[in-house]
């Protein structure tokens, strides 16, 4: 051949380590022109070509193994491949874009109030994470306007909301065990009250409409993950069973008072 070069002359042409080279011959992927009796790799001009396309389709996301699968091909009909491709990155974008989104709010916690007791922090982040999921499970409860209201608030909005609802939890732990009729537990129902009645407005009839309709909430941890453990999920349900009955939600019947 023409030219030749050492896997060190090889690697720094074409800014390539000589671990990835190497990883290379070993999987097939792009295989030295020559290799001496003495087991000494030699590169050709025409491997910087193919190594060329290698890294060419590894920038735009494909694994080596389908990198590999295109290289043996004789032809390259690529338009359905890329289309498939670029369907995946936009996907992978929007999760990094909703992770970052959730980095934002945690740290926007943080700032607030410094620790976060751990429940409290995965219920919130889940709630970004399960975004759509949580949406499709509201238009089964409410009507879908009232959902795209809920949702369609602004980022700076969301943050308070999560920072108001993780205060408040923390709060809730630490009253759990006082009496659910106590003013001072009757006050926390409240402030949640009043962050639910700040996103949906209407919360009360909207809770006396279920009860109406004896709409059974399904429990599905893995779609709401609880930030309380059984034992506060308990004394939390009847706390607000107290304060829903002082504000006239009837739970037998039809009426409000």
């Amino acid at each position: 051949m023409a030219e030749k070069y050492s896997i060190g002359e090889f690697a720094k042409k074409t800014g390539t380590t000589i671990r990835a080279l190497r990883y290379y011959d070993e999987i097939h992927l792009l295989k030295p022109t020559l290799v001496s009796p003495s087991g000494r790799r030699y590169y050709s001009n025409n491997d910087i070509i193919q190594l060329q396309k290698i890294v060419a389709l590894k920038f735009l996301g494909y694994s080596l193994e389908k990198i590999s699968e295109f290289l043996h091909l004789k032809d390259w009909d690529l338009k359905d491949s890329l289309a498939f491709q670029k369907q995946e990155m936009v996907q992978r974008k929007e999760h990094i874009e909703r992770v970052i989104r959730a980095l934002d709010h945690a740290l926007h916690i943080m700032e607030d109030q410094g620790t976060v007791n751990s429940s409290i922090f995965i219920s919130l982040i889940n709630n970004i994470q399960m975004e759509d999921e949580h949406k499709e499970w509201l238009k089964g409860l409410i009507p879908e306007s009232k959902v795209e209201v809920l949702y369609n608030i602004s980022e700076e909005k969301q943050q308070e909301l999560n920072a108001r609802t993780a205060f408040l939890f923390t709060k809730m732990k630490e009253a759990v065990g006082q009496n659910p009729e106590s003013d001072k537990v009757q006050g926390l129902i409240q402030d949640y009250m009043d962050i639910a009645e700040d996103v949906l407005g209407g919360s009360l009839e909207l809770i006396q409409d279920l009860i109406n309709r004896q709409v059974e909430i399904e429990d599905d941890p893995k779609l709401f993950p609880s930030p309380f453990t059984p034992e506060e999920e308990e004394w939390v349900g009847k706390a607000m069973e107290v304060y829903l009955k002082r504000k006239g939600v009837i739970f037998d019947g039809n009426e409000t008072s």
